[in-house]
């Protein structure tokens, strides 16, 4: 196989996925910071514990305070979606990798791929096991929060 066609395609999704991790992240963070801004002005506005517990016992208050609860059952989410891209990656790796000696004439584009594949799923279960860790030694994994 010509080492053209694997470096090119190799190299535009490498920088694609570079620029899409940049983008997402710089847009979870604009959305969060808008999130906690407009939290922090809301409990502003009550001028005592009164008026802000007759907010709370309101609809919109039981709506604002599952709004911060979802924020803490977050690290769970991308957690479970790192593990389920790590284990369809892996398959997918290995299933190319598998072709690799069924199909004739594409040999070392099975591997190339394949190799890839099962790289990339490894790469999201490390990721997925250090967000697990990290996230406990953070106190963002309670045990009590892990079934809501």
């Amino acid at each position: 196989m010509n080492e053209d066609l694997v470096i090119i395609p190799a190299f535009l999704i490498f920088w694609g996925f570079v620029v899409w991790v940049i983008f997402t992240t710089v847009r979870r963070y604009k959305s969060t910071k808008l999130q906690a801004d407009i939290q922090n002005k809301l409990l502003d506005k009550f001028g005592s514990s009164q008026d802000l517990l007759s907010y709370v016992q309101g609809e919109a208050g039981k709506q604002f305070l599952n709004s911060l609860t979802l924020q803490q059952r977050a690290p769970y989410g991308r957690i479970l979606s790192a593990v389920q891209a790590s284990v369809l990656l892996a398959f997918f790796g290995g299933a190319l990798l598998f072709l690799r000696g069924r199909v004739s004439g594409g040999e070392e584009g099975f591997l190339v791929f394949g190799t890839l594949f099962v790289t990339l799923g490894v790469g999201f279960a490390c990721s997925a096991a250090v967000s697990y860790f990290l996230s406990k030694s953070f106190g963002l994994l309670k045990e009590g929060n892990a079934h809501q």
